[in-house]
């Protein structure tokens, strides 16, 4: 069912007509870069050496989320040292970037919850505007959507949206745009949902249930439609749809783009055409991705498939023509986005759980973090080049690097760390 709000702010409407999807120019506000992408421009040391470290921040406990950036200021979550599993605390840390130094703290239970072996009670990343954090508290008996100053951490409003439930526990992040929170919720019961709102009160501009079942843990990204309007790209259990940005209503949808029922794990990828990248999988071995096209004019097609060579949890990265896939395992291989024709694939020792970003464009490089905490740089180009792989020295870090003000932030499983100029 969809329902909405039907007096939106003009001014939320105004700004997300003229949407686009270009990076800020010193910004990291979600998951993966601007628009999910993992695409940056830095000048980043030609050999990470020791020297290129500006400071290592010893965060006040542990987890997977990725650092998301504004400014001179880092955010992630973690679950606060010294607690017991059975409280499932998370705590909102901020960082300053220029000294790696702790600026605020803020704590919030969630009760003991299920979850998978690998995954943490801190894995969905905060997301981030000019005013505030946001970050989603999921949790059996309720879920939150909050928001707090960045200066000083003040919760500025709550909502609850009501229990989550998964076997594998929560990973997606929200996502902050051009004057609007959003949020996609799936989980294995009903009530799985996607949903608008506003940054400065919390208020629920709309939401539009989505179909329950597998747990989908894919973070959504924007598409601009043939009208110019942007959609909010929405990936899970119930295919791939697109939903007005402004509005909630859906544009289009395709419910069968692959021909197993894998897990959506990865977040949905839009490449240079329009062309939309979705991958699904299941355990190291079983993967399929489905490139969809004609998205744009509410026909959405099945382009290309690629077959047991991508991944499960990596996202892929689309560099100019060429599309990476990174597996688990670390098998890397680079295909022509066009029509999927593989150019290359050759091992990247692992294994990952990170996604790939890439520095520079086409030419440049893909960085990736291993889950034993090695970076491990490669040529973004059409012939395999290992560049170098530096290690941080700690297990099971998962997280995503991000990349701002000519740095590189990586965080392992304990630590935040800032690398560059």
């Amino acid at each position: 069912m969809h329902t909405r709000i039907p007096l939106l702010r003009t001014a939320v409407h105004a700004a997300l007509a003229t949407l686009t999807f270009s990076a800020h120019a010193q910004e990291w506000t979600r998951f993966r870069g601007p628009n999910g992408s993992g695409l940056a421009n830095a000048k980043l040391p030609e050999q990470i050496t020791e020297k290129d470290i500006n400071w290592r921040c010893k965060l006040p406990g542990t987890g997977h989320s990725s650092p998301v950036v504004w400014g001179d200021r880092i955010f992630v979550t973690v679950t606060p040292d010294g607690r017991a599993d059975s409280e499932a605390k998370r705590a909102v840390v901020c960082v300053g970037a220029k000294d790696g130094k702790i600026q605020w703290q803020r704590e919030y239970a969630t009760g003991i919850y299920r979850k998978h072996a690998d995954n943490s009670f801190a894995s969905p990343s905060c997301t981030v505007d000019a005013e505030r954090v946001y970050v989603w508290i999921a949790g059996p008996d309720k879920s939150q959507l909050i928001a707090l100053t960045q200066a000083e951490g003040k919760q500025v409003w709550a909502v609850d949206l009501g229990p989550f439930v998964s076997q594998h526990g929560a990973g997606a992040s929200p996502i902050v745009e051009k004057g609007t929170v959003f949020l996609q919720s799936s989980q294995d019961e009903p009530g799985s949902f996607i949903a608008a709102f506003d940054p400065a009160t919390g208020k629920q501009l709309w939401k539009n249930e989505i179909k329950s079942g597998q747990h989908s843990i894919a973070t959504p990204c924007f598409f601009k439609g043939a009208d110019g309007n942007a959609q909010v790209l929405s990936l899970g259990d119930g295919g791939l749809a697109g939903f007005d940005a402004r509005s909630g209503s859906k544009a289009w949808d395709i419910a069968k783009f692959t021909a197993s029922s894998y897990r959506c794990v990865a977040s949905p990828v839009v490449m240079e055409g329009g062309m939309i990248v979705v991958q699904t999988g299941q355990g190291q071995a079983a993967s399929e991705i489905a490139v969809i096209r004609d998205a744009a004019a509410g026909k959405p097609a099945k382009a290309y498939d690629i077959v047991r060579i991508g991944g499960y949890v990596p996202v892929p990265i689309a560099v100019g023509d060429l599309l990476f896939l990174w597996k688990e395992n670390g098998i890397v291989t680079c295909t022509r986005s066009s029509d999927g024709e593989q150019i290359w694939s050759e091992r990247a020792e692992g294994p990952y759980y990170s996604s790939p970003i890439c520095v520079g464009g086409k030419g440049g490089r893909l960085y990736n973090i291993t889950r034993g905490g090695d970076i491990v740089v490669l040529a973004a180009a059409d012939k395999f080049k290992l560049i170098q792989r530096f290690p941080l020295g700690e297990k099971n870090s998962y997280a995503t690097p991000a990349v701002s003000g000519g740095r590189l932030y990586v965080r392992t499983y304990s630590q935040l760390i800032s690398i560059g100029k």
